[in-house]
């Protein structure tokens, strides 16, 4: 390499070097699907260090989020339903639960889950999914999905 090259190559490697330490990782994501409809959302909140989160906090920001209606999925009883989640919340370890129910005893350490659910369980008026990404200690993301049901 000649010397006229060498500050152009140090510059362009010190631009890239800051260029990735200004990156930031999107949370995790998750989808829900049933029938021909589905919805993927990054987790409102997520602990990157490793530690819990205050549920209550994440738990109101899953909220605000659904709340909007965007990640709203039209169901039925009998219906199946099935939810995605990235590798990362894979390796962690995570619960889904619906109307405030886990649907598994332990954590799922799969991307993929589908189950079909009751009539008791997906009544008339809706109910909620949500995703738990932690343990029995505590969560490290949550992400609340709408089922609506007509």
């Amino acid at each position: 390499m000649t010397r006229a090259r060498l500050p152009l190559v140090l510059a362009s490697v010190a631009v890239v070097t800051l260029g990735l330490t200004a990156c930031e990782k999107p949370n995790p994501g998750a989808s829900v699907f049933s029938g021909t409809t589905s919805q993927f959302l990054r987790a409102a909140c997520w602990a990157t260090d490793g530690g819990y989160l205050d549920d209550g906090t994440c738990a109101s920001a899953a909220l605000e989020q659904a709340a909007k209606g965007a990640s709203a999925v039209p169901t039925l009883p009998g219906q199946t339903i099935g939810i995605s989640v990235d590798p990362v919340v894979a390796d962690i370890g995570w619960f889904p639960v619906l109307g405030g129910q886990r649907l598994t005893e332990t954590p799922l350490t799969t991307t993929y889950f589908r189950f079909t659910p009751t009539r008791e369980q997906l009544p008339a008026g809706g109910a909620t999914i949500a995703v738990v990404a932690g343990d029995d200690k505590g969560s490290r993301g949550i992400w609340i999905f709408p089922l609506i049901t007509s």
